[in-house]
């Protein structure tokens, strides 16, 4: 898992090797292992010039005046320790790569290539990828199975080439400005030049509130993208071309009956974890109560010659998960690690968490992935499996219970009824999420019906929370076209199929496995996601939706095949995850911070929101009238993020 960068001056001036230095080591967290530059000119008139630092160039030679392009890479060791340094280049140098990742399925395709008469002088999955390209071409990225973003440079066809992973586990941002085309893993990089204007864009903003995540390919800072799961990009002196390598052709396969999924999943399962245990350092587990952590316990323990290492964070004031997670660590022979996490801890971590993630988010619990990634690291592991996607693949989230029975939710829309349980239920996450069904309910089409599902607040909040003179510069239509826009890619099927589809690509990537993966290279530990191995989700998505949700026990089939390896007291407990106490915390001391910060002149809310209407909604909260953490905590995100990145321009 890695860093990497690189700038192309379209209009032919040098790059500045210093700015691709600045560049690269702003995020020497995510390699902190190694590191390496290569300036190449695109003419192809003068070699490759590889560097580490400025110290060490040489001085018989003057690369200003013949490369305008740089790559740079920092590296975080895991395959193929002595031999797969970055950047990398092919035999006679004529395409360069930096990658950042990991691809499961390199052995195999190694030998398939062999095969096809390539040599190879590393035992590395970069050089696969570098071989693959030279072999199929831009569409190479469809033949791996795994977690990735790279470039690579092609002298031959002068074209510079990017690609990033299936289902979007690893980043990639790209902006043009000033006739220079940048992209990096980390946005901070990119802003690292300083010509690059850092203004807000307030459609962004738009999808964002509405949302609670910012979703691909916009991000905050109007002109910097990021690259959608599944796209690739091909970059000319003429333009951008983005174009779709992954093959979205789901179709549900309904002639199977509960025993056949059940004898496939198992499979797949298994093999997605065998495959994603592949390492040279040691390896371990985010571990939660649910069935999906302790399944991947169960099989990282068949598969593994010693104990499996397993950690897991608690917060003050809901320690739910840590009594579960110690018993079955000891019940696979684990060795176990713990924390609980207090609302000190959040605050202190606050501003340096923004500055990690990058892209405020409404995920109350995304932080909490840091603590249990610097408890790996200070136990020399480097690579955290974990059970992300599983609630997707196979419709574990609470909001699919109500699209699958929401004919029997209606009654609850009857008055009195109406009029009671709101009342019966105020301040709480029910009484949150018995108004947003009532909200769904007024949908006119399918596509508002969708817009409404996944939306925190409603436009009439939207418009008390936002400024006037700045919502009139909003696209308003934008987030009911971006809903659009998914459905028209989704399965035919019904409603929870075509959202599990939607959600393994939206939320999933922009908010879940962002933040996942930003936190995780805080600590500099690689994050793996099994249940996003390419082959299990090919199973995954083909399952009916009444194997998913199946009475009142969701993810009904993936418990079933589960219970081979953990037994059926495991497969049978609710999902918990980490139960974090933002809602608590807010109506204490992150709540007294909160407020003091929206206080300022300069703050995002006197800027951009009513700060009025935001007190409002914190005393709403700490009153407990109405439970606000999502929205609040989006907010608290929001400023935390202008202030690191336009009042202080870290």
């Amino acid at each position: 898992m890695c860093g990497i960068c690189g700038l192309w001056n379209l209009n032919g001036l040098p790059v500045d090797p210093k700015l691709l230095v600045k560049v690269r080591d702003i995020m020497s967290h995510r390699g902190p292992d190694g590191y390496g530059c290569v300036l190449l000119d695109s003419k192809g008139s003068n070699k490759p010039f590889m560097f580490q630092d400025i110290d060490s160039m040489s001085a018989s030679r003057n690369p200003h005046s013949a490369f305008d392009i740089g790559f740079g890479h920092r590296r975080l060791s895991i395959i193929d320790l002595n031999t797969g340094d970055q950047p990398m280049s092919n035999e006679d140098g004529s395409i360069w790569i930096v990658f950042n990742g990991e691809i499961y399925n390199y052995r195999e395709l190694r030998e398939e290539l062999r095969r096809r008469g390539h040599a190879f002088k590393t035992a590395s999955d970069t050089e696969v990828i570098i071989h693959a390209y030279e072999e199929y071409g831009e569409e190479c990225a469809t033949r791996f199975n795994g977690i990735f973003a790279f470039a690579i440079w092609d002298s031959r066809k002068r074209l510079l080439f990017l690609a990033r992973d299936h289902f979007g586990v690893k980043p990639l941002y790209y902006c043009t400005h000033n006739n220079r085309f940048y992209f990096a893993s980390e946005l901070k990089a990119i802003l690292c030049d300083h010509t690059v204007p850092r203004e807000l864009d307030l459609d962004a903003l738009n999808l964002c509130l509405t949302f609670r995540h910012t979703p691909s390919p916009w991000t905050l800072f109007k002109g910097i993208y990021k690259l959608p799961p599944g796209y690739y990009l091909s970059v000319t002196p003429q333009g951008v071309r983005k174009s779709q390598y992954r093959k979205d052709s789901v179709a549900i396969d309904r002639h199977f009956n509960e025993e056949q999924w059940v004898e496939n999943l198992q499979d797949s399962v298994e093999a997605a974890v065998v495959r994603q245990m592949v390492s040279d350092v040691p390896i371990g587990l985010s571990l939660s109560s649910g069935v999906d952590s302790n399944t991947l316990l169960a099989l990282m323990s068949m598969h593994s010659t010693g104990p499996v290492k397993a950690f897991t964070v608690g917060f003050a004031g809901r320690e739910g998960e840590v009594k579960p997670s110690r018993q079955s660590a000891a019940r696979f022979g684990a060795e176990f690690y713990e924390q609980v996490i207090a609302s000190e801890d959040y605050l202190r971590f606050m501003d340096r968490y923004l500055w990690h993630l990058e892209e405020p988010i409404g995920n109350e619990s995304a932080a909490a992935y840091y603590f249990v990634a610097e408890m790996a690291r200070q136990q020399g592991v480097k690579v955290l499996l974990n059970g992300q996607g599983a609630d997707e693949a196979f419709a574990g989230y609470g909001r699919y219970l109500g699209v699958v029975y929401g004919k029997w939710l209606r009654l609850g829309t009857i008055p009195p009824l109406r009029w009671i349980l709101p009342r019966l239920f105020a301040g709480t996450l029910l009484g949150e999420r018995y108004q947003r069904f009532l909200f769904t309910l007024e949908a006119t089409n399918e596509e508002d019906r969708f817009l409404r599902f996944y939306s925190i607040i409603t436009d009439e909040m939207k418009r008390q929370l936002v400024r006037l003179d700045i919502m009139a510069k909003m696209d308003m239509d934008l987030p009911g076209r971006y809903v659009r826009d998914q459905l028209a890619q989704a399965p035919e099927g019904t409603v929870l199929e075509q959202m599990t589809y939607i959600d393994a690509r939206t939320s999933l990537p922009d908010n879940l496995l962002l933040s996942e993966d930003k936190m995780a290279m805080a600590a500099s530990v690689e994050a793996r996601v099994p249940y996003l191995d390419v082959e299990l989700m090919a199973v995954a998505e083909q399952i009916p939706g009444k194997f998913k949700l199946h009475g009142k026990r969701d993810k009904y089939i993936h418990r079933k095949a589960c219970t081979q390896w953990v037994g059926k007291e495991v497969t049978s407990r609710p999902q918990i995850g980490f139960d974090n106490a933002v809602d608590l915390w807010l109506q204490t001391q992150l709540g007294d911070h909160m407020q003091k910060v929206i206080e300022s002149p300069d703050s995002f809310t006197n800027t951009y929101l009513n700060p009025e209407n935001v007190l409002a909604l914190m005393q709403e909260h700490i009153e407990r009238r109405r439970d606000h953490q999502r929205l609040l905590f989006l907010l608290l995100s929001l400023e935390s993020w202008y202030e690191v990145f336009f009042r202080n321009k870290s």
